[in-house]
């Protein structure tokens, strides 16, 4: 019974197996053009794993497929075989809204452009080889061939999307931006040169905002890299300075994982070329894949003897495959025409009041709206610490996704107004700026009067900027953890908030650095190592860790609340009260294991000095 069983689900799947992983390319495809979106503003690891699966596994299916349709040549049931090779040739140049996953994917753009061609040769050979021609099916010629044509202009756009993406692409474009600026520079013309007058215009123009203001933004945010720094640095409030930076950032994501990049990449060069890579090559694959529906439309059921020629389910797959390539189409051109780059190319080239640009610029505010945000609002928060803790706490299996990398340290935290405000107030003032990049802390140890000479003085003067980030990371730490447990130390909400700041800030930079290896050396790697080592040692030695609350944010805001609670009294039996005082052992276990931490951590850290053993 089993037997007959499995017999019977095997034959149903030899009969149906091609038709099946057919429509999986084409259902894999529809997932990205709608996904890819959703990425750059929610962090959920659930998609972000889906499209990383889907990506992965797109032009598996896409080239498994096309070389199983080669052992179904010549079967009379599968005659359609021959519309559907092209047709795969157009899932394998993906979607506009994603070309790479990451950006080590845009440095394999030769492996593509070998796959190009290996795969538009299987694809002419699957065709050619095809008894159909013999069988008087020449009317399938005109779509197959229409197809062939989508399929490599889609195959080819991926690919130089690709290799525009790349780092050495992208260093090269600014070098001639840069060369450029300066030419115009030395011939008089400093209006390209100094942006002074363009941002005090920008800033100008308050009574704008919430109307034209946006199209401003987007036009400063389009603006070379610099310029776009330049005018961020002189909008005076926050959220108009963070939408801007929002905006900028969707350029750069579309530049670096889309095909939109792709399609104004080369915005300075003449007009017909831009318009050839801007619109020509989109509409012409939307033109020759709805001809070709058209035209299978016309040849799909002819009857001989009143008996149907073409197989119905095959017919009925590619309907979908063809009218489905037309959706999708559509929905590209949609998708680069209503994005930020498309309106600064109009307003560049035809001016700010043209109805062309009017229009898209109307489309564009219908989707994305001013008070929509384009991120998830919320910042990567790596703590040393807490993840040491966490990792001597995980079981057998949290070790394991620990080790093949399914589960790490990093969790996202949303980020407050008054953090956004903070941040602002503190990038607008220059001249800190301009001494903050210079010093590792040296300002702190001179307000508490400690001399240059002095060992502590020596141990953050002379080390390199990723180690002076996992130092004062510990430190930050170690002084969030000691005001929490100080509970008669008074200082107000202001001052929780301003030290919860301090706490997120420094677990910002220590993922930036140490985690998705921002502005780190070799020696950076090295000092994160010995640093999470020193912390496994000192926990192991001081004992007790399943009791230590791992959450350092939590603890500030714990300290802030028990305050709050205590100054009620006892009264609440069970709340915040007695919350804080069974947290407060937990804190004060904290703060001792971090306040060791942070003296092992000078030792460790200390350039030049060996490291004392026990």
């Amino acid at each position: 019974m089993c037997t007959c069983s499995l017999s019977n689900a095997q034959q149903l799947w030899d009969e149906w197996e091609l038709q099946c992983l057919v429509v999986a390319s084409f259902a894999l495809q529809a997932f990205f053009l709608f996904a890819a979106s959703i990425r750059r503003r929610n962090p959920s690891t659930v998609l972000r794993v889906l499209l990383w699966l889907a990506y992965l596994s797109a032009d598996y299916v896409a080239v498994y497929v096309l070389g199983h349709l080669t052992l179904k040549i010549g079967e009379p049931r599968h005659e359609l075989v021959l519309l559907w090779a092209p047709v795969l040739l157009l899932h394998l140049g993906g979607q506009e809204t994603i070309t790479a996953f990451s950006m080590e994917d845009n440095e394999l753009w030769k492996r593509h452009l070998l796959g190009l061609v290996t795969q538009v040769v299987l694809a002419v050979y699957v065709v050619a080889k095809s008894p159909s021609w013999r069988r008087g099916n020449e009317e399938l010629l005109a779509p197959v061939v229409l197809m062939f044509v989508s399929g490599t202009i889609k195959y080819a756009e991926r690919t130089w999307a690709l290799k525009t993406a790349t780092s050495e692409t992208i260093k090269g474009s600014r070098m001639g931006d840069l060369c450029k600026t300066m030419s115009r520079y030395q011939a008089g013309d400093r209006s390209q040169a100094s942006i002074d007058r363009y941002n005090k215009d920008i800033v100008g123009r308050r009574k704008w905002w919430l109307q034209e203001e946006y199209a401003d933004l987007v036009e400063a945010a389009g603006d070379s890299f610099p310029n776009c720094i330049n005018a961020l640095m002189d909008i005076p409030v926050a959220p108009w300075a963070y939408k801007m930076g929002e905006i900028q950032l969707s350029l750069m994501y579309d530049h670096l994982y889309t095909k939109v990049g792709l399609r104004y990449a080369h915005a300075q060069r003449r007009p017909p070329a831009v318009v050839f890579t801007t619109l020509g090559l989109p509409l012409l694959t939307l033109a020759t894949t709805s001809s070709a529906l058209a035209l299978f439309a016309t040849t799909t059921t002819r009857s001989k003897g009143g008996v149907s020629y073409y197989s119905a389910a095959d017919v009925a797959v590619s309907y979908i495959l063809l009218a489905g390539a037309v959706a999708l189409e559509v929905l590209s051109i949609l998708t680069f025409v209503l994005s930020f780059r498309s309106y600064c190319f109009l307003r560049e080239k035809l001016g700010a009041g043209s109805r062309l640009t009017r229009a898209v610029f109307w489309s564009l505010k219908s989707v994305r709206p001013y008070h929509k945000p384009l991120w998830s609002n919320k910042w990567a928060q790596y703590n040393l610490l807490a993840g040491c803790i966490r990792e001597k706490q995980a079981g057998c299996l949290s070790r394991m996704m620990r080790h093949v990398g399914l589960l790490g340290d990093t969790k996202l935290r949303p980020i407050s107004d008054r953090t956004k405000e903070l941040i602002c107030n503190e990038l607008n003032d220059w001249t800190r700026i301009q001494q903050f990049s210079h010093v590792r802390g040296q300002g702190i140890l001179s307000l508490r009067g400690l001399a240059k000479d002095s060992d502590l003085y020596e141990s953050i003067d002379k080390v390199d900027f990723s180690t002076s980030v996992v130092m004062w990371h510990l430190i930050t730490h170690m002084c969030s953890l000691l005001a929490a447990s100080n509970k008669d130390g008074g200082g107000g909400d202001s001052r929780d908030d301003h030290m919860l700041l301090a706490m997120e800030v420094s677990n910002y930079l220590m993922d930036l650095v140490l985690e998705r290896r921002v502005l780190i050396s070799s020696e950076g790697h090295v000092a994160h190592r010995k640093a999470r080592e020193e912390v496994k040692q000192i926990l192991a030695e001081h004992g007790k860790t399943k009791q230590v609350d791992a959450d350092d944010a939590e603890a500030v805001r714990g300290g802030a609340g028990g305050r709050r609670a205590q100054d009620q009294g006892p009264r609440r039996e069970g709340g915040g009260g007695v919350r804080a005082v069974r947290a407060q052992p937990v804190r004060d276990h904290q703060a001792r294991a971090a306040a060791r931490v942070e003296a092992c951590s000078h030792a460790a850290l200390r350039p030049g000095r060996p490291r004392n053993r026990r």
